[in-house]
């Protein structure tokens, strides 16, 4: 699944790239929280390491949204060192801006 859909984020961005408006690609990454993360008002920022022992700074903002396990909304405080998560966003430049963030 991860595969496919990042697949289609590349392929996305190569029909943006050829059609002249720009490059949007968007993320998917699963993995698991390194650290504490920071967080401050309604946003804040994590590490995550993938499987492949990768690891990428997340970004929440105010408009991320935060799925804590059992499947309610969370904000960033709900988040910990350790936490499996799947995280959906856009790629800038050396971190990923998430939209959504769900534990595991």
């Amino acid at each position: 699944m991860v595969s496919w859909f990042r697949r289609c984020a590349l392929a996305l961005s190569l029909v943006l790239a050829a059609c002249g408006d720009g490059v949007l690609i968007i993320s998917f990454n699963s993995g698991v929280i390194v650290g504490a993360p920071q967080c401050s008002g309604a946003g804040g920022q994590f590490n995550l390491r993938d499987q492949g022992g990768l690891q990428v700074l997340v970004v929440i903002t105010s408009s991320t949204h935060i799925v804590v396990s059992g499947g309610g909304a969370g904000s960033c405080n709900d988040l910990f060192a350790g936490d499996p998560v799947e995280v959906n966003g856009r790629d800038s430049g050396d971190h990923v801006v998430a939209t959504t963030v769900t534990v595991r």
